[in-house]
């Protein structure tokens, strides 16, 4: 019997495109190029732009080796590459640019989500398992209780907040806790197969891969179930509690 469900946030529950990320990430540099402007610290746009790309390349080989790493490190490394001196307040509100262009140019909640959320949290409780890059999850919280979803979900798992990222069963396993459920008892909603289903099912959890969004990720060898309409998810689930 199914007794908690997690799900990804990113293609999963959010969905985000190529054009958008290049958006937000031109709102990216212009917001931190004018806070260290106006702090006294010389730099250019394209400074701006290299030293955010060195940050991403961070997140980007750590998320392969499966280890989580933080905004602030993240922006330590921007620092480091581009020579500057940077305070911790200058770190927090860089950290606040990052987060103030994802809220400007943010994901979009996919087709169906909410009403379906709402409906499963009044089952099950809810919680999110997901990899960040350069949007600290607290802004990922701060988007979905503008959208209304927030309070469905009792468990956030972010990999800016932990040393790991998924497939580690770590991120899994400390999110059943919370949700006081047995992996056995629990199903996990996710788009990439290596990430999300493997670590779901090495974890000891059942797993849906949603290819509503990422439709490239096709290897399904592990799922217990795939769906591309959230229309069906509620199905699906009942299916595998039986």
């Amino acid at each position: 019997m199914i007794k908690a469900i997690t799900f990804d946030f990113w293609q999963t529950l959010y969905a985000d495109s190529e054009k958008n990320w290049r958006k937000r990430q031109t709102i990216r540099v212009k917001r931190c190029h004018a806070y260290l402007n106006s702090s006294g610290y010389a730099c250019t746009l394209a400074d701006v732009e290299f030293g955010l790309e060195e940050a991403y390349n961070l997140v980007m080989s750590l998320w392969h080796q499966h280890k989580g790493v933080s905004v602030k490190r993240c922006l330590q490394r921007f620092s480091e590459v581009l020579e500057l001196r940077l305070e911790e307040v200058d770190l927090d509100e860089l950290i606040e640019c990052l987060g103030a262009a994802f809220l400007e140019a943010p994901p979009r909640m996919i087709a169906h989500v909410k009403p379906v959320i709402s409906r499963l949290s009044e089952t099950y409780p809810l919680g999110i398992i997901s990899d960040s890059a350069l949007t600290p999850g607290s802004f990922a919280r701060k988007l979905m209780a503008r959208d209304g979803i927030l309070q469905f979900f009792t468990a956030f798992t972010f990999s800016d907040e932990t040393d790991y990222t998924k497939p580690q069963v770590v991120q899994f396993h400390s999110t059943l806790t919370e949700l006081h459920a047995k992996p056995a008892e629990a199903v996990h909603i996710g788009d990439i197969f290596r990430t999300d289903i493997v670590g779901a099912k090495n974890a000891g959890m059942k797993a849906i891969r949603f290819s509503g969004f990422n439709k490239g990720d096709g290897d399904d060898t592990l799922s217990d179930a795939v769906v591309d309409d959230y229309r069906k998810l509620e199905t699906a689930i009942t299916e595998l509690s039986i």
